[in-house]
């Protein structure tokens, strides 16, 4: 199979995902990419924070209203997938921002995304992430 249509549906996650100040999201369509319930984890932080993909949305919506998050960009820098039947992973490299998102040097991460082929096309069941930091920095190869 094409790595095509999961190339796709990655940049629609990452694009619904970001928007300005003043500006909403597409979060129904990041809701829309995934299979079931899905499953997100960041694990940046010191404990693993998970989601299903309505209580991402949720939390993101909640973030919005309270003014807490205005403005988020995500980028895909380098990515590497690999398709076994109906079944996929995406390494996904990745900038973001909460501000300017046309500034040098954006923090950036690592984005683990696995997919499966179902109705006719590849929807998402999970993916787990974590951001680059002193103690994780994302590999060279990673970004080739």
């Amino acid at each position: 199979m094409n790595t095509r249509a999961i190339d796709y549906i990655t940049e629609d996650f990452y694009e619904s995902l970001s928007f300005q100040d003043g500006e909403m999201p597409d979060l129904e369509t990041v809701s829309g990419l995934f299979y079931d319930d899905g499953i997100l984890v960041n694990n940046t932080f010191s404990k693993p924070v998970t989601f299903t993909a309505e209580s991402f949305v949720r939390t993101l919506e909640s973030q919005i209203a309270e003014g807490t998050l205005k403005q988020f960009m995500q980028r895909e820098l380098h990515s590497r997938t690999e398709i076994f039947g109906k079944v996929a992973q995406r390494l996904s490299v990745y900038e973001y921002s909460l501000a300017d998102h046309e500034i040098e040097n954006l923090p950036r991460g690592v984005n683990y995304i696995q997919f499966v082929w179902v109705d006719d096309s590849w929807r998402i069941t999970s993916m787990a992430w974590s951001d680059e930091n002193e103690n994780y920095q994302i590999p060279a190869e990673y970004l080739s």
